[in-house]
């Protein structure tokens, strides 16, 4: 029993650490599949992505290129799942409510790039100014009622 613990112990650990070097080569990932000015490595598969989300223009969701466009993404999902990974390491901790601004507003950020709002209103920095304003002003209240109603329930 106790090596059966160890060894799903062992095999946790083995892939938290797995995960977390994944994670960490997600800003360098457009190196590795494609190449400056030419496209995808010989070695990537073409599933047609890239013409896919190429417009008549020639931009890739609006970037320049798919290999700016892949770096774009991922540095931003990067930091994205950092802060949605400290929000769920912060579990009891007082100041977890507030990690959910910076959790949404990545989130918002990779959004705007996979649905290709970049040259909207959506991503003007006078909306994001106030989606934060406003996210921290709901969040705030919230956890000021939710601490007022633990003292009034004796909690």
């Amino acid at each position: 029993m106790t090596k059966t613990k160890s060894r799903k112990g062992i095999l946790k650990n083995l892939l938290a650490a797995i995960g977390i070097i994944f994670l960490s080569s997600l800003p360098y990932i457009h190196d590795m599949i494609t190449i400056r000015g030419e496209g995808l490595q010989s070695w990537v598969p073409d599933f047609g992505l890239q013409e896919l989300l190429t417009d008549k223009n020639g931009k890739v969701m609006g970037f320049s290129s798919y290999r700016v466009f892949i770096y774009t993404l991922s540095i931003h999902l990067f930091a994205h799942i950092g802060w949605v990974g400290w929000m769920l390491d912060a579990k009891g901790k007082s100041y977890r409510f507030a990690l959910l601004v910076p959790v949404v507003l990545s989130g918002y950020t990779v959004a705007l790039l996979l649905f290709n709002a970049r040259a909207t209103e959506f991503n003007e920095p006078d909306t994001k100014f106030y989606i934060t304003i406003v996210l921290s002003i709901i969040v705030i209240v919230n956890f000021f009622i939710n601490n007022r109603n633990r003292s009034l329930n004796g909690e």
